[in-house]
């Protein structure tokens, strides 16, 4: 590459990151493809959390700092595990935030601690408005709040052991016990009986007397 063509490049590539560094807010990610530039920033503090939501980004600049919000763009999100598994597709929303108006942006939950590359791809509502794009952005998720864990089931088997199980002798001390008034009666039977005995044994030893 020539001395006059490498001063040339650096100086496009100057004036693409000055009109994007341009608009008011800080630029966390910049990524550029063609005549569009886009800078990606994810709530809160460009560090997110496993499991928890947060709110993605993407302010778009046409070649010379003018914004593209997302009614001119037909834009979708895609997020990938790397190396490359497909997580979601995300719906993308107009947003407002740190001074941008209606640029992509969209909610989402990252499942698992690790890497991620968000992928934005692009084409203008009106033709030649600006050419296709797409833009990769890298992600680094940390792990989030523990999430607390779900109640323990009962222990079918300790609850089985601890259920006693009633032994014979459980049994016979369970066993219905006599009323008073069973007791009266089975001593007045053995009174009766005792004086039955008696009278006749005296009947009978009369009788032998007098032969």
């Amino acid at each position: 590459m020539t001395i006059q063509k490498t001063i040339a490049f650096w100086g496009v590539s100057t004036l693409s990151i000055s009109a994007l560094l341009s608009i008011p807010a800080i630029a966390h990610q910049v990524q550029i493809a063609g005549d569009v530039g886009g800078t990606m920033h994810i709530e809160p503090n460009d560090n997110p959390r496993a499991g928890e939501p947060s709110l993605a980004w993407f302010a778009l600049t046409r070649q010379g700092g003018e914004l593209i919000p997302l009614e001119a763009c037909n834009c979708q999100l895609t997020i990938y595990t790397q190396p490359g598994a497909i997580v979601e597709s995300p719906l993308l929303e107009a947003v407002s935030a740190e001074g941008y108006t209606g640029i992509p942006g969209a909610e989402v939950t990252f499942p698992q601690v690790g890497a991620y590359e968000l992928v934005l791809q692009g084409e203008p509502v009106t033709a030649d408005d600006f050419q296709p794009f797409e833009l990769r952005f890298p992600v680094t998720v940390a792990a989030g709040q523990t999430v607390p864990s779900p109640p323990a089931e009962p222990d079918v088997e300790s609850n089985v052991e601890d259920e006693q199980v009633p032994s014979e002798s459980d049994s016979v001390s369970e066993a219905p016990q006599p009323s008073a008034a069973d007791n009266q009666v089975f001593w007045r039977a053995g009174i009766v009986l005792a004086l039955v005995g008696g009278t006749i044994a005296f009947l009978l030893g009369k009788s032998k007397t007098k032969k």
